[in-house]
């Protein structure tokens, strides 16, 4: 199957996997088409539990997409270890307190509270 990548203007990223979703609705593939919550609850199980998750799960959980992880992975604001593996490309595990911790911030954001309330 061949993928196609759009350039996304509005958040300067890739909308490969919205674009993958609206080319099931076309082809009348309902269970592709849709984004399963599941996916991201389960994320969320398992980072609670104190899982290290790649790089690209923690991108799903956080609803952002994985240049922006890897971004925040090598700024150091989410701490990471490094899996064995090939050495060109080198794979990376998530921290779980600091990927809930933006999970946290993120929930916030989102129901509109902030930390100045008065």
């Amino acid at each position: 199957m061949t993928t196609a990548v759009i350039a996304n203007t509005e958040n300067g990223g890739y909308a490969h996997r919205k674009f993958q979703r609206l080319r099931a609705v076309v082809m009348g593939d309902e269970k592709r088409a849709e984004r399963p919550e599941s996916d991201t609850a389960d994320l969320e199980r398992r980072v609670r539990a104190g899982e290290w998750l790649k790089t690209g799960a923690v991108a799903t959980l956080l609803g952002m997409g994985r240049t922006k992880v890897h971004t925040l992975v090598s700024s150091g604001v989410i701490g990471h270890r490094k899996i064995p593996g090939a050495p060109q490309k080198p794979q990376r595990e998530c921290n779980p307190v600091d990927v809930l911790r933006l999970l946290e911030e993120r929930q916030k954001a989102y129901r509109g509270e902030s930390e100045d309330q008065s």
